[in-house]
């Protein structure tokens, strides 16, 4: 691998700068997903996670808290602003280490890990090559996870019109798309990409919803925090964006001024082989 290719793919983490901030108004992932991951693992003592674009801490937190301090987590992050809200963020007491990385180059020894886990980022890997590392790194049974949780257009009107907002301040995008670092939009099937890599098996998807209740400080923070809804901004400005965003949460809020989101949460697995 060429040895700048780790400065070259934090590049493709850009566009979260200045999205730390933000960030702490976003849901937590609930526990259930970590004690899912947990029990994946059955009777194994202790060992070591990998959290691959953990971001400002969310799901690395919860993966800390349910494991335990048997287990320790690395959670790396290629943006500084990200790492240091994480950093700041995290109980002392927590056995986390962030450290500056990426997926393509994950900085541990061959066969050392038994979780390597992906929270809302794989979108921005290049997976060809982190699944090489998954390979060099995961010990076998070792268990491989990616989680995302979205807003759910089917369970009412709210987060359905949230997500137009979007869609009608970006040409060529879709909500069920993933935005590219240089710019534009894609959808991809990591359940496909996972059953077509030899050196992983038993892979499967789980679904589950979950709400957040919001004010409206807490709703606009929370979508601001979103790097579609940064590039919706870039297309049409702040102040119609927010406009747009005020004028589809007084439509929706209730007596006592909030509004309830919908989110589907998606955890795909699979193991070593």
């Amino acid at each position: 691998m060429n040895p700048d290719y780790a400065t070259q793919a934090q590049l493709a983490w850009r566009d979260f700068d200045g999205l730390g901030h933000f960030y702490q108004f976003r849901p937590e992932y609930p526990p259930r997903i970590a004690r899912q991951l947990r029990s994946m693992l059955g009777d194994s003592a202790g060992g070591h996670i990998i959290e691959v674009g953990a971001g400002t801490g969310h799901f690395t937190r919860s993966l800390a808290a349910v494991f335990g301090p048997s287990f320790t987590v690395l959670a790396l992050e290629p943006n500084e602003d990200m790492r240091r809200h994480a950093e700041t963020s995290t109980p002392t007491r927590m056995s986390i280490t962030y450290a500056d990385g990426v997926a393509e180059r994950l900085p541990v020894e061959n066969a050392s890990a038994q979780l390597i886990a992906a929270a809302s980022a794989a979108h921005r890997f290049d997976r060809p090559l982190f699944f090489q590392e998954v390979r060099r790194v995961l010990e076998k049974d070792g268990l491989l996870a990616f989680i995302q949780y979205q807003p759910y257009d089917k369970g009412g009107s709210f987060a359905d019109r949230f997500l137009s907002i979007i869609e009608t301040a970006l040409p060529g995008y879709d909500r069920h798309w993933s935005s590219k670092p240089e710019g534009g939009y894609f959808e991809f099937d990591i359940v496909a990409e996972l059953q077509a890599e030899a050196a992983v098996k038993d892979v499967q998807r789980d679904t589950f919803l979950f709400s957040e209740i919001f004010d409206w400080e807490r709703f606009k923070q929370q979508a601001l925090s979103f790097t579609t809804v940064q590039r919706a901004i870039g297309k049409k400005g702040n102040k119609v964006i927010v406009s747009e965003l005020s004028e589809l949460f007084d439509q929706h809020q209730s007596s006592d001024k909030r509004v309830e989101m919908p989110f589907e949460v998606e955890i795909i697995t699979a193991r070593r082989v």
